[in-house]
């Protein structure tokens, strides 16, 4: 196999959850196909940075409108309610949470789960948004709309080890904005519904929902 063959494989096997077995299948897919469809797909991915944008307030992607506003069209939304913010690992666990139609609050995306091997403190966060999860909740509770006073933030993490770990570590940075001014904020996780070792981003509609119903 020539060096472009193996180059693309290697591109391949960067993406999440694709394994070498995979990444070959999609390289060989490729190679099967014809000129235009390569040269279609390839000019897709070439303008897929000028074609979607990430949302400054809850980071996750969307398809980008000429003209429109800066944030995403949730965010941008004044009918959400300002008074929940559910924080998720990655953009298809929002998307997911979105199509079962049970919750109307704000989203932040964290941008993954701390790895195992990183759990400690020493081990870092693996780059994930915590500083700017910090900053999101301190804006909320400094916001002049009386639902601010009364903030819930939802750790909405896989029923994982490293999401376990995450939330923990996310308890603890929000730790110093629980008693600001009097302001009334808590911290809760998803509830019942999720079993161990699930990721929300495949669980279906009516187990987001009961777990959103009985988070504690």
């Amino acid at each position: 196999m020539n060096n472009n063959f193996e180059k693309l494989i290697e591109y391949f096997l960067k993406f999440p959850g694709i394994g070498p077995r995979q990444a070959k299948r999609f390289a060989l897919f490729l190679a099967g196909e014809d000129k235009k469809f390569v040269a279609d797909l390839g000019q897709l991915i070439s303008k897929i940075k000028e074609s979607v944008r990430q949302c400054p307030s809850c980071y996750r992607f969307y398809g980008s409108v000429s003209g429109g506003s800066s944030q995403c069209g949730i965010c941008s939304n004044l009918n959400r309610d300002n008074s929940i913010l559910l924080v998720v690992e990655k953009d298809a666990d929002l998307q997911n949470i979105e199509k079962s139609e049970v919750y109307n609050g704000r989203y932040f995306v964290l941008g993954g789960t701390i790895p195992l091997a990183n759990g400690s403190a020493k081990g870092g966060t693996g780059g994930l948004r915590f500083r700017e999860l910090f900053e999101k909740v301190k804006v909320l509770l400094q916001s002049s709309t009386r639902e601010a006073k009364h903030l819930e933030v939802i750790l909405a993490l896989s029923a994982t080890i490293e999401g376990e770990n995450t939330s923990r570590y996310a308890e603890k940075i929000l730790e110093p904005l629980l008693s600001k001014g009097g302001q009334e904020i808590k911290i809760t996780r998803l509830g019942r519904g999720l079993s161990t070792g699930t990721e929300l981003e495949y669980s279906d509609s009516a187990t987001i929902a009961n777990s959103l119903r009985s988070r504690c």
